[in-house]
């Protein structure tokens, strides 16, 4: 069984279908040479200020809204490897909602960029991933 997408809409954001996700998560994990046919299932969820805000105190202890959190649960080879939630409303001009699922896929496959973002690892990896599909579309 390969890899499945849910996506969870829970704030009528309708600009990220399940295709794209899949076609994002794929691009990402394929760029971590990760093995698609073998990962678990993945799922997005697009959650208004105050809900992400929540998840943000509830388990990071900051409490301010974010653009996204990424919680793993089995891993990229589990039965479930985990949940991206994305706050729309919360997401920055430069980063936009299809990024940050890219970035949140980086985090549930262990990769993470401590507090310098722009000068890590994770960032050249995001940023090679948002190139490819850019160029996928012409």
């Amino acid at each position: 069984p390969s890899m499945s997408v849910a996506v969870v809409d829970e704030m009528g954001y309708d600009r990220l279908d399940q295709e794209t996700a899949y076609r994002l998560f794929a691009a990402t994990f394929s760029k971590l040479d990760l093995d698609l046919d073998q990962i678990g299932e993945v799922s997005v969820a697009l959650v208004d200020t105050k809900t992400i805000r929540d998840l943000n105190l509830k388990f990071r202890n900051k409490d301010n809204p974010t653009d996204v959190l990424s919680f793993e649960v089995d891993g990229p080879y589990g039965e479930m490897v985990g949940e991206v939630v994305i706050c729309p409303p919360c997401a920055s001009p430069e980063m936009g909602v299809e990024e940050l699922v890219v970035h949140g896929a980086l985090h549930l496959a262990g990769m993470d960029h401590g507090q310098d973002f722009e000068s890590s690892e994770m960032a050249g990896v995001q940023g090679a991933v948002m190139g490819e599909l850019r160029d996928e579309e012409g």
